[in-house]
């Protein structure tokens, strides 16, 4: 099997796909099955000022990576200032959120194992 390509690329080109939490929230898939990484997904996710991911848990465990803006994160009841340069991990079943704190876009990194996204390329096997 050959890789895709292309093997760079800029993320703000990547597909805008829906997360469920109407325009407010946006993400982009960088790598994942049939793109580079085939046991987790990495994920760059966009929140609108005053915007909010909801406050849930799930059997996987999340790495976050801020880039830009300011966030607000729960995780298990413990909430902290995030921004870019701070990373956060949220275990397995524990409860969670990001809100978007500042005035600017927030944008962050988040990689999870396959079995918390359900995105496949276009040219993927999954």
């Amino acid at each position: 099997m050959s890789l895709p390509r292309p093997y760079c690329g800029k993320i703000q080109e990547l597909p805008l796909l829906g997360t469920g939490e109407g325009s407010e929230i946006t993400k982009r898939v960088v790598f994942g099955p049939g793109k580079f990484w085939d046991s987790h997904v990495m994920r760059v996710f966009t929140v609108k000022p005053g915007a909010a991911s909801p406050f849930h848990s799930h059997e996987w465990p999340h790495y976050v990576i801020f880039l830009q803006g300011k966030a607000e994160g729960l995780i298990d009841n413990d909430r902290t200032d995030l921004e870019k340069g701070d990373f956060a991990y949220v275990p397995p079943n524990v409860e969670h959120n990001f809100k978007n704190a500042g005035e600017e876009d927030l944008m962050f990194i988040c990689i999870v194992p396959t079995s918390g996204d359900d995105y496949v390329y276009p040219d993927s096997e999954k």
